[in-house]
């Protein structure tokens, strides 16, 4: 044990030395489990580039993607005639991602992230010419947006997402400074930190990727170990709590943003599923106990504030049903962490059987 020990240690030297990896600030559009494609970008922008839409931000969008193309398109009017159309069928039955048509005008736009450039360019051209050009005499601009410079067919200009999104920015600072903030102006923000996080290098460096690949196979045998000891700590104050109440102890393991919080009860509490939580952070962060006990007409905030955790500063809250009381202690010794528990849980058998409490 003491060899496997000594692995784990050097590991996790090893580890404390690799380089930071990139935080990317997170975003109402990152948090689904999903992730984030092509289709709903559009779908997006579609809606900020309308200067006469809902959001009320004018052309705000359509005027950093047109600062983006040639000085033959910086200067056009932002007023679009119609709102911009999604998925345009072609005669063949393509479609086309984004179509704008202003006053003079119109822009056919594909938007690609991920995938490759297989676009068939030529008939949307032709789609576009007959449509638009022949009729109104209206000036075509053709554009694709992406990651990374393209080859494109003469006609087509490319812009990148980073020239856009700095673009971008700039309306909005400007918005911020000029006007009062709205939930329309906060979501184009949140659009535009989506799109930078799409941009960005990857959050794992290359370091520390071959750390993790290259370590697998003791990494695996670390966390193995630790939910081996985590259960056999948890044993152990069970077992020391028993002795101490001469009654069977009820234990739960759960997680806590990846600790173990090790929960405490007795079986008579079934019905109201108070308990008490030890949560473990490591030898560098305070330990914490959460008590939960349910509130009735009987039990109310009142009495369990005049029983539980009295002579003690802690964190009183209500979530729910629940008054709960959280508290950090740095407390290593196992006897003292079982006092605590012990004493709380003699408590909250006081709150919740009145006179039919632990002696």
């Amino acid at each position: 044990m003491d060899a496997i020990i000594l692995k784990f240690e050097k590991l996790l030297l090893e580890f404390k030395k690799l380089p930071p990896c990139n935080v990317i600030e997170p975003d109402i559009f990152s948090i689904g489990a999903k992730g984030y494609y092509e289709n709903p970008t559009t779908d997006i922008l579609k809606f900020f580039i309308y200067s006469n839409g809902t959001h009320q931000l004018g052309g705000i969008v359509l005027n950093a993607l047109l600062s983006c193309l040639n000085s033959e398109a910086i200067n056009l009017d932002c007023n679009l005639e119609n709102e911009p159309e999604r998925e345009v069928r072609t005669n063949t039955g393509k479609r086309i991602d984004l179509l704008l048509e202003g006053k003079d005008w119109v822009m056919i736009i594909e938007n690609k992230i991920y995938h490759h450039l297989n676009n068939p360019f030529d008939e949307y051209m032709h789609y576009a010419q007959n449509r638009f050009q022949a009729p109104s005499g209206k000036k075509i601009f053709f554009v694709v947006i992406a990651p990374k410079k393209v080859e494109l067919p003469s006609g087509w200009q490319f812009v990148s997402y980073t020239h856009f999104i700095t673009e971008l920015k700039k309306g909005l600072a400007e918005k911020f400074i000029s006007g009062p903030v709205d939930k329309w102006v906060l979501l184009l923000r949140e659009f535009i930190l989506h799109l930078e996080s799409l941009m960005s290098e990857p959050i794992i460096n290359s370091v520390t990727l071959n750390f993790f690949l290259n370590n697998l196979s003791i990494i695996k045998h670390l966390q193995d170990t630790k939910e081996q000891v985590i259960n056999q700590y948890q044993q152990q104050l069970k077992t020391a709590l028993e002795m101490r109440l001469n009654k069977e102890v009820t234990t739960r393991l759960h997680h806590w943003g990846g600790y173990p919080a090790l929960r405490f009860s007795l079986p008579t509490w079934q019905d109201t599923n108070s308990d008490v939580v030890l949560l473990l952070k490591g030898k560098d962060n305070p330990i914490s106990f959460h008590i939960y006990v349910l509130l009735s007409e009987t039990n109310d905030q009142n009495k369990a504030d005049s029983i539980i955790l009295v002579n003690y500063n802690a964190k009183r809250e209500i979530e729910g049903q629940y008054r709960t009381y959280s508290i950090e202690m740095n407390i290593l010794e196992e006897q003292e962490i079982v006092q605590f528990i012990y004493e709380r849980i003699i408590e909250i058998e006081t709150f919740e059987f009145k006179n039919k409490a632990l002696a």
